[in-house]
């Protein structure tokens, strides 16, 4: 979604976005393999461009994850910046109506990244410190198309190793350490029971 046309009218995201609320959907193995990461504490930091708040509801911690693209918990009033959890203004998203700022009157936006806007402090200010920390970074389930997330593959040091999981090769012109292609969830299953940790991954589903 482009700001400059939220702002002109935000009814058409607001019949929308119902449909990307948090509980709508469940995590995959994949977000359980993250998850599983940060347990056997193997996992510096979880950037991810999805909105739908997958990785906390599949349970990793929030300083483990950041959400590169904002997601729903919270919301802002456009115009006076009063903040709203989401549990204010559900109802509203639910019924397909634009919530209202109960200071000012003014649109509730939730706090997810429109084209046109930046990504914020946080997400810098944590590439930077994990920049030095970082001794392998996986790729999953991406195209590396929507920059700046796309960069974080070129801002590590170059001595870093780099896996790629996903179905199709992507990133070019960098290349991967290891491209491992196919299933997500197919393939971090895999991975879980070399490494003697499937048993702590739910079932697969059927």
């Amino acid at each position: 979604f482009d700001l400059d046309y939220f702002r002109a009218d935000p009814s058409p995201f607001f019949k929308f976005c119902r449909h990307l609320l948090p509980g709508k959907f469940e995590p995959s193995l994949t977000h359980h393999f993250v998850r599983l990461l940060a347990h056997k504490g193997r996992l510096l930091r979880n950037y991810t461009q999805n909105i739908d708040g997958l990785e906390k509801q599949a349970g990793l911690a929030h300083d483990r994850c950041i959400q590169c693209h904002g997601s729903f918990d919270t919301a802002t009033c456009m115009r006076c910046q009063r903040r709203y959890d989401l549990a204010h203004i559900r109802e509203t998203l639910e019924a397909q109506q634009t919530p209202a700022c109960l200071t000012c009157g003014g649109v509730v936006k939730p706090d997810i990244i429109f084209f046109g806007e930046p990504l914020g402090n946080k997400f810098v200010h944590a590439l930077v410190s994990d920049e030095h920390e970082v001794d392998l970074v996986i790729s999953m389930g991406t195209s590396l198309k929507v920059a700046p997330v796309s960069n974080i593959i070129e801002w590590v040091p170059r001595t870093v190793p780099q896996i790629l999981i996903n179905r199709e090769v992507v990133g070019r012109p960098n290349e991967f350490d290891v491209e491992l292609l196919g299933d997500c969830d197919e393939i971090v299953l895999e991975l879980s029971r070399r490494l003697g940790w499937a048993a702590e991954l739910p079932a697969p589903r059927v």
